[in-house]
């Protein structure tokens, strides 16, 4: 009996602002199939009863992560279903330890992992943080200009070595169009098995 080929797993980063939720529900808008996780799911939660600075902050966004990751990348029963992560993760010590939790949870649940760097022009991502839709989303999602730009000004996104992935640039392109490419790239793969 063949063996049934296991959904991928796509790990969106980029900035703040950058159109990672947008380009997820797009993705989702096409395949309604897809399970998309939004890293506010896996944010706000930690900050509705911690501080960001509460010695325990990372320790309990590293539990609920792993949760999530148990129920949507390693657990059986979520193996047929693409699963979409957003996140930001920049190229520092914790940054790269997230995102090889996500690498991790792929391996071992035997996925391909897809990695997707998203990037946009400074000003248009200074114009998107302070996006009325952004705001008024009941999220904690970053809206100070002046911090993005000092963020990008001094942080480098993680990029994963070892592992084809998708550089995005969606300044100019629509959220459909990069929702597209980035599902004719799972596709590709499926083709191939």
């Amino acid at each position: 009996m063949p063996t049934a080929i296991k959904a991928p797993v796509v790990w969106i980063n980029g900035f703040p602002g950058t159109g990672k939720k947008t380009i997820a529900d797009a993705m989702k808008q096409l395949d309604p199939n897809i399970t998309v996780l939004d890293n506010h799911k896996l944010i706000d939660p930690v900050d509705a009863v911690l501080s960001r600075d509460h010695l325990d902050y990372n320790i309990r966004r590293k539990q609920l992560r792993q949760a999530i990751l148990q129920r949507f990348v390693r657990h059986p029963s979520s193996h047929d279903r693409l699963v979409v992560f957003t996140d930001f993760q920049s190229d520092n010590e914790l940054g790269q330890s997230v995102a090889q939790e996500y690498a991790s949870a792929a391996r071992h649940a035997h996925r391909p992992f897809l990695p997707v760097y998203l990037t946009c022009g400074l000003e248009a991502n200074i114009e998107r943080v302070d996006n009325a839709e952004r705001v008024a989303s009941g999220t904690k999602k970053l809206l100070d200009q002046e911090l993005l730009r000092d963020m990008r000004g001094r942080c480098e996104l993680f990029r994963f070595q070892g592992y084809p992935c998708l550089m995005i640039d969606s300044t100019e392109k629509t959220a459909l169009e990069n929702a597209r490419k980035i599902l004719d790239t799972v596709e590709g793969w499926r083709d191939a098995e």
